[in-house]
C-alpha cells in the first residue's frame, strides 16, 4: 500500500524531495528553488484512489525519473518514507491516505448481535415444551407398567382362592350377606372392640384413607366394613357404640361363632382368644389385614399394618382404574 502526505501548507523541495513548510528555502539543502505541491488532484485521489491527473510536479519526475515501481498502468503504488520530514512538528499537521483503493469505512457491528446472549426467552420456552412432553411420556409409560405389574400380581393372589361369600348380623341388628354389597366396592377389617391399640390404629388408618377416597371425584365411595373376631363380647350394640367413636361410615358386622368362622376361613384370617384372666378379660391375637373386594364380590389386594394410609389409597385408585377399564373393553 502507498501513501501520500498532503498538507496545503507544505512544500516539497524540488532539488532534495524533502518537505518543508512556507520558508523561502528549503531548510536541508539551502535550496532557494520553490517546491511544488505534493498533490494536485486531492479530490480525484480522495474519490477514486488513483492519480489521474499528469505528474507535473517535482514528486512526479522524481517517481517516473527514478522507480518504476512507483507507477503501475498509471497507479501511484508508493513513495512515502523516501522524503523525510524537515521538522518534527511537520508530522502531526499531515494527512495520510492510500492510493490502492477506495478506502472502505470499518463495519459497525450489528445492534442485533451487541451484548445479545445465545439464551432466550424463546429457547428456555422451546425446551421446557420439549421437556415437559418428554416427562408426561414417562409417566404414561411408568402407569402403564405398574398397571400391567398389579394385573399380573391380580392374577396371583386369585390363585390362592382368597375372599368369598358371608353371612352375618350387621350393627343395627340386621341380617345381610356379602351379595347385598355386589356392585361395590368394600373394604374389609377383623378386629374386635377390647383390642387395646392396633384395632383403633388400623380403623383410624382406614378412615384416614375414606376420607382421601371421598376428596376424589375420580374415586367411588367405598363401603367399609368391620367384622369381629370376638363374638362372645361383640354384640350389634357393642358394635355401634365403638365404631361411631370412629365414623358413621363404617358399618360393623358380628354373628355366632359358626359365622365368624365361615366369615374369617373365606379371608385365611387367623384369630385366637387368649386365656381369661380372674375378671374374666382376655385379648385375640389375630391377623391385621384390611382386604379390598370388587363390586363382584372377588378379592383384589390386602394391606397389612405397615401400609400407610396414602400408600393405601394409591393402590386402591389404582385397582379401581384397572377395573374399569378392563370392564370397559368386555
Amino acid at each position: 500500500m502507498i501513501t501520500f502526505v498532503y498538507n496545503s501548507a507544505m512544500r516539497l523541495c524540488s532539488q532534495c524531495f524533502r518537505l518543508f513548510a512556507q520558508e523561502t528555502s528549503c531548510s536541508v539543502c539551502q535550496s532557494v528553488r520553490t517546491g511544488s505541491r505534493l498533490v494536485y488532484s486531492w479530490p480525484l485521489v480522495r474519490s477514486m484512489g488513483t492519480l489521474q491527473t499528469p505528474l507535473t510536479s517535482a514528486v512526479g519526475r522524481h517517481v517516473g525519473r527514478h522507480s518504476n515501481s512507483y507507477l503501475r498502468q498509471g497507479q501511484v503504488l508508493g513513495i512515502s518514507g523516501h522524503f523525510p520530514v524537515a521538522g518534527p512538528s511537520l508530522f502531526s499537521q499531515v494527512q495520510t491516505f492510500s492510493t490502492s483503493g477506495p478506502q472502505q469505512p470499518p463495519k459497525k457491528k450489528s445492534k442485533e448481535n451487541t451484548g445479545k446472549s445465545p439464551i432466550s426467552w424463546k429457547n428456555l420456552l422451546i425446551v421446557a415444551g420439549i421437556g415437559g412432553v418428554f416427562l408426561i411420556g414417562m409417566n404414561y409409560v411408568k402407569k402403564e407398567k405398574e398397571l400391567e405389574r398389579q394385573i399380573a400380581k391380580n392374577r396371583k393372589m386369585g390363585k390362592a382362592k382368597l375372599g368369598g361369600d358371608w353371612e352375618l348380623t350387621d350393627h343395627h341388628g340386621n341380617r345381610r350377606s356379602s351379595v347385598d354389597f355386589r356392585g361395590q366396592w368394600i373394604l374389609i377389617y377383623f378386629g374386635f372392640t377390647n383390642c387395646p391399640d392396633i384395632c383403633p390404629e388400623e380403623i383410624e388408618k382406614i378412615v384416614a384413607v375414606l376420607e382421601k377416597c371421598d376428596a376424589d371425584s375420580d374415586m367411588p365411595k367405598i363401603q367399609p366394613i368391620v367384622i369381629t373376631v370376638d363374638p362372645e363380647r361383640d354384640t350389634a350394640e357393642a358394635l355401634k357404640e365403638y365404631l361411631s367413636e370412629f365414623s358413621p361410615r363404617l358399618l360393623g358386622f358380628t354373628g355366632t361363632i359358626e359365622d365368624i368362622n365361615a366369615a374369617t376361613r373365606a379371608y385365611r384370617v387367623y384369630f385366637s382368644a387368649g386365656p381369661k384372666d380372674e375378671d374374666n378379660d382376655y385379648i385375640v391375637d389375630h391377623s391385621i389385614i384390611s382386604y379390598l373386594v370388587n363390586p363382584k364380590g372377588e378379592f383384589v389386594d390386602y394391606f397389612g399394618q405397615n401400609k400407610t394410609a396414602p400408600e393405601m389409597f394409591n393402590s386402591m385408585k389404582l385397582h379401581i382404574y384397572t377395573y374399569n377399564r378392563n370392564e370397559r373393553h368386555k
